[in-house]
């Protein structure tokens, strides 16, 4: 018991931290609408480390963003990543952004399609976000840049 309460003080502790700290930023992400063009990676895990730092995919897409809340996903779709298309969700206080994809079909699926929750950052012009698999031995990675609105 002991040892699971020496897990968790570190984490009460950020958690006092945070909502102590007299900086009090409520201010939210934007909305990332536009089209973007960049690169979507399958990092894995190399053995028994933390560190990320294997490419096992890796695939140029374009994707569109716009009101009321679509997306799509074109470029390099034949063979890594599949098309997408559908709506998305994004929460700028908490850093998320979900996708749901009118072709996704429930299943193994042949190629990787832009689907579920993701944490995001996004500046004006770059858009990152990222999703770890339940094992957290993978992550699949997108960084785009913006090309217009």
């Amino acid at each position: 018991m002991k040892r699971n309460l020496l897990y968790l003080l570190p984490l009460l502790l950020m958690m006092l931290g945070a909502a102590c700290s007299p900086k009090s930023d409520n201010t939210p992400i934007p909305a990332p609408l536009g089209t973007y063009k960049g690169t979507f990676k399958l990092l894995v895990k190399k053995g028994t480390t933390t560190a990320y730092d294997t490419v096992k995919k890796d695939s140029l897409l374009n994707i569109k963003i716009a009101n009321p809340n679509t997306y799509a996903v074109t470029g390099d779709t034949a063979t890594v990543h599949a098309g997408s298309k559908g709506l998305f969700q994004y929460d700028g206080y908490n850093s998320l952004i979900a996708f749901y994809d009118s072709t996704y079909k429930a299943g193994p699926q042949p190629k990787f399609h832009l689907v579920g929750t993701y944490r995001y950052a996004y500046n004006g012009t770059r858009l990152q976000f990222t999703r770890a698999n339940a094992l957290q031995d993978s992550i699949l990675f997108y960084d785009l840049y913006k090309t217009s609105n």
